[in-house]
C-alpha cells in the first residue's frame, strides 16, 4: 500500500470518527434538550393541576352553602304553601309576612372558575395525557355552565313572574324597587321593596288566591332545579378532585 493510500484511509476512518461523534453529540443535546423541555412542561402542569385542585376545594366549600341555603328557602316556600292550603284568610299566622319576605332571596352557585380558566388559556390542557381526566374535566365545566343557565332562568322567574304580583300586593309604597333592602341571610338583593310587616297593609283577597299559590310553587320548582344543577356539580366537583390527586402525585413523583 503506497504511502498516499495509507492517508487517505487514515483520513477517512477519522472523518468517519468524527461523523459519529457529531451525530452522537447532536443526540445527546437533543436528548438533554427534550429532557428538559419534559421538566418545564411537567413542572407547569403540576402548577395549574395543583391550582385548579385548591380552587375546586374552595367549590366545594361554596357549593355546600349554597345548597344550605337554597334548602332553607325551599323549606320556606313548602311553609307558604302550607299555610296557604290549611289557613283561612282571616286566621292566616303573623309569621306568614315575614316568611314570604325571606321566601324572596336568590343566591347562585358561585363556583370559582379563575383558576381552571387560567389552565385551559395556557394551553396546558394538551399536556394531560390522561384521558379520563381530560374528559372529567369537560363534563365539569358543562356542568357548571348549565347551573349558571339555571340560575339565570331563577332570575327571569322572580322579576317577570313574581315581581308584579308582589309590587301590586306585597310592597308598602308605590315607589317600587328598594336596592338597600337585604335577604334573610343579609346579602343586598334587588327586590320588590319591602313586603309589608302589618297584617292590615297586605291584599289578602289576592293573596289567597289560586295565581299566588301557582307563583309559590313555581318558585320551589325554580329553586328545585338550581338545587339538582348544583348537586351535579358537587358530584363531578369530587370526582374531579378525585382524579386530579392522583395526577398530581404521579407528576411529583
Amino acid at each position: 500500500m503506497s504511502i498516499f493510500e495509507l492517508f487517505k484511509t487514515k483520513s477517512l476512518g477519522r472523518a468517519v470518527a468524527e461523523a459519529v461523534l457529531i451525530m452522537f453529540g447532536v443526540l445527546a443535546a437533543l436528548a438533554v434538550q427534550s429532557w428538559w423541555d419534559g421538566k418545564v412542561e411537567r413542572e407547569v402542569l403540576l402548577s395549574h393541576l395543583t391550582a385548579v385542585q385548591d380552587e375546586l376545594h374552595e367549590a366545594q366549600a361554596s357549593i355546600v352553602e349554597n345548597l344550605r341555603r337554597s334548602g332553607l328557602t325551599v323549606d320556606r316556600t313548602h311553609s307558604v304553601l302550607t299555610m296557604l292550603a290549611d289557613t283561612q284568610t282571616e286566621a292566616m299566622p303573623d309569621s306568614f309576612l315575614k316568611i314570604v319576605g325571606e321566601m324572596y332571596s336568590i343566591d347562585g352557585p358561585g363556583i370559582p372558575l379563575s383558576a381552571y380558566d387560567a389552565f385551559v388559556s395556557s394551553g396546558s390542557l394538551r399536556l394531560v395525557k390522561d384521558k379520563a381526566l381530560r374528559a372529567k374535566f369537560a363534563e365539569y365545566r358543562n356542568a357548571i355552565g348549565h347551573a349558571q343557565k339555571v340560575n339565570q332562568t331563577l332570575w327571569i322567574v322572580y322579576y317577570e313572574l313574581q315581581v308584579p304580583f308582589l309590587n301590586k300586593y306585597f310592597v308598602l309604597s308605590e315607589f317600587n324597587w328598594s336596592i338597600k333592602r337585604e335577604d334573610a341571610f343579609g346579602d343586598r338583593i334587588g327586590s320588590s321593596g319591602e313586603i309589608p310587616k302589618a297584617r292590615e297593609a297586605a291584599n289578602w283577597e289576592a293573596i289567597n288566591t289560586l295565581e299566588f299559590w301557582n307563583l309559590v310553587y313555581d318558585w320551589r320548582i325554580a329553586y328545585g332545579d338550581q338545587i339538582n344543577s348544583v348537586t351535579k356539580v358537587q358530584g363531578l366537583c369530587q370526582q374531579l378532585d378525585n382524579l386530579l390527586q392522583a395526577e398530581i402525585e404521579r407528576l411529583g413523583r
